[in-house]
Order: structure tokens, then sequence, then C-alpha cells
């Protein structure tokens, strides 16, 4: 199963699931992306999802995925109640955390913004290419 198709299944599933409303709008164009930056995306879908259900009190999630040049954009958004960043900082979820820590390993960045009583938006961006690391001279 392609990245695509699995986040239509995530999303059909999380709605079964919850009850909550969840729209997917993806790339048209097939992307290819390696199994590792996929499974990322997939991974913080899940979590992203996880995190609706549990705190958001939300009745609609949004997904989109689309290509901005040589980089790769995921939001997920959801009408709940949002969280106040400040007392965010002081709270760090194992969920965020290893949100952060697998877009950090692609060279990305992860974004998590909320506004008391709107919503909160998951920003992804990742390079689509996997970076190498420098070559050594081997002189």
């Amino acid at each position: 199963m392609g990245l695509t198709a699995a986040l239509e299944w995530q999303a059909h599933e999380f709605e079964s699931r919850t009850g909550i409303r969840c729209y997917v709008t993806l790339l048209q164009e097939p992307l290819a992306l390696d199994s590792e930056r996929s499974t990322a995306i997939f991974r913080i879908f899940q979590e992203s999802l996880t995190n609706v259900a549990r705190h958001a009190n939300a009745t609609r999630v949004e997904a989109r995925l689309e290509r901005e040049a040589d980089q790769l954009l995921f939001q997920v958004h959801d009408n709940g109640r949002g969280f106040d960043p400040e007392e965010a900082k002081t709270r760090r979820s194992l969920g965020l955390v290893g949100m952060q820590e697998r877009a950090l390993l692609l060279n990305g960045e992860l974004k998590v913004e909320g506004v008391p009583g709107v919503g909160t938006t998951m920003t992804l961006r990742i390079p689509l290419l996997a970076s190498t690391p420098p070559q050594l001279d081997s002189r």
C-alpha cells in the first residue's frame, strides 16, 4: 500500500472509530518517496489523530499533503479547543516528542500551533530527497 492509500485508510479508520469527520486532500501526481519518509509521515498522521481524539474535543479534522518545490508539506488541522502555547511549553508529551524526532531524522521540521477555542494545526516539512552526509576526502 502506498502512502496516499495508507493516509486515506487511516482517515477512514479514525472517522469510523471516533465519529470525528476526517477529510484528506492528497497530491494528484504520483510521488516517489522512500519507505523511511512514507513511514514517518504515516506515523506522524497516526499520532496527530490520536492527539485529536484524546485532547481536542473536535468535530472535524482536515489533512493536506502537498509538494512545495523540493519539500513535502503535510498539515493536520482540527477545529477543537486548541491550547495555550505558553502552557504547552511546560508540558511535553511523548507523542509530540516522537513526532519531532521523526521529523528531525529526515532533516525536517514539525510545528504544532494551537489557538484556544479555534483548534490546532500540525505542520510537517521534510525535504523530498534524502540528504547524504558529506563525503570525506580519502587522499
